[in-house]
């Protein structure tokens, strides 16, 4: 075995030439951090350039039209919605005698004129009673001349005293009796003449035929029944197209707006291209509690019974002001222009592109805006609806609506 001098390198000392190798600790991240103050800077700095970018520009604002209207000019003040009727509403046109209708020229939806043949009833039987009525007459006057011949002859008789006085009663008793019977029967012949009339029935007005209640074949019979509606004597409605009106219901808030003989425009819904002139003629005098309105009916001026018909939907558009020249013309603007302040109202309107604060004094509360009596020329422009924020003389750029 060798000598220790002459052995290798010395295990330990070769462990104590290692050199060991110890983890690293990790650093901390503070790029995050960094981020996200650089991305708040950005963001203000943005912000910074946007206000002022936007600094000096007007702000945009939506506008309207002052309108002026001239005082000749009737304007919309309140509208309400209805129905087409008629001045007698509807008539239902019959006969007081029975019979079988015979002709009946007549249909739904006709035009028929006052004194047109609506129906006509078998007239042989109520014919022969006048007939025999006259006949009776005849009869009662040839009664009558006899009676007044024998009442003379015995006057002359009593007054030679050659008849008692109890047939003088007698004759003269008699003359009254003959007399009374031509009266009767000079309202036999009147009575019978009404009947034969009353199998020609007649239109009562001029209108329009709603109805019929019969055709031609049917009895009437006091005491029948028909299905189709009516009285057991009617025969046919009648709507009176001489008064076309429109009737509808106003709420009790604006009923003090609306007078006799007031300016209306009338639009059918089913022609809302037509407007039709009309004038109020009726105020109804009781209001309805439930519903809180008041019926009003206005006068169609010139209707076209072409298209105007009874219960036709319709809206009624009542008009303000008068019809004279010296009336004095008035501007209107959107409702939702006028800002009230206390007991002050101003609108804001653009002149020059700055935003102007305008007091101005409101009249009427229109169907179509306010009526402005002073404080517009008519022509401005309108700021609607403006921010709360707004100053006199912004700059500001005019969006019309």
């Amino acid at each position: 075995m060798p000598p220790e001098s002459t052995r290798g390198p010395n295990l330990r000392e070769l462990e104590s030439l290692r050199i060991t190798r110890t983890e690293a600790l990790p650093r901390p991240r503070r790029w995050p951090w960094a981020v996200a103050l650089i991305g708040v800077i950005g963001l203000i700095a943005a912000g910074y350039e946007a206000w002022l970018h936007t600094l000096g520009r007007p702000l945009e604002v939506e506008t309207a039209t002052a309108t002026l209207i001239a005082g000749n000019q009737p304007h919309a003040l309140i509208s309400g919605s209805g129905y087409v009727v008629t001045r007698d509403k509807y008539i239902t046109v019959g006969t007081k005698i029975l019979g079988q209708i015979v002709e009946e020229p007549i249909e739904e939806g006709r035009n028929v004129r006052k004194g047109d043949l609506l129906a006509r009833i078998d007239d042989r039987d109520y014919e022969a009673q006048l007939r025999q009525a006259i006949a009776d007459r005849q009869m009662a006057q040839a009664n009558l001349e006899l009676a007044r011949l024998k009442a003379d002859r015995v006057q002359t008789l009593f007054g030679q005293q050659v008849v008692s006085r109890d047939q003088l009663d007698d004759a003269e008793n008699a003359r009254s009796v003959a007399e009374a019977n031509l009266n009767r029967a000079d309202a036999e012949i009147a009575y019978a003449r009404f009947n034969v009339s009353q199998c020609q029935i007649t239109a009562p007005i001029s209108g329009v035929v709603l109805q019929k209640y019969r055709e031609v074949g049917d009895t009437i019979n006091y005491g029948g029944d028909i299905q189709t509606g009516g009285g057991t004597t009617d025969i046919v409605q009648l709507a009176d197209t001489d008064d076309m009106r429109v009737e509808a219901d106003i709420s009790e808030n604006d009923i003090a707006k609306v007078a006799m003989e007031m300016p209306a425009n009338v639009v059918l819904d089913a022609y809302p291209d037509r407007t039709f002139e009309a004038q109020v003629v009726k105020i109804y005098p009781a209001a309805d509690r439930q519903k809180g309105t008041v019926k009003v009916e206005v006068r169609i001026l010139k209707p076209d019974l072409a298209i105007v018909r009874p219960e036709m939907s319709a809206k009624i558009i009542f008009l303000a002001g008068t019809t004279t020249a010296s009336e004095q013309p008035s501007v209107v603007i959107p409702k939702n222009t006028a800002i009230q302040s206390g007991r002050e109202s101003f609108v804001w309107i653009v002149r020059n592109g700055l935003a102007r604060r305008v007091p101005i004094l409101i009249g009427n509360e229109l169907e179509n805006g306010l009526e402005v009596k002073s404080g517009l020329d008519g022509g401005e422009s309108i700021i609607l609806t403006p921010p709360d924020s707004l100053k006199d003389g912004q700059p500001v750029i005019a969006k019309p609506t």
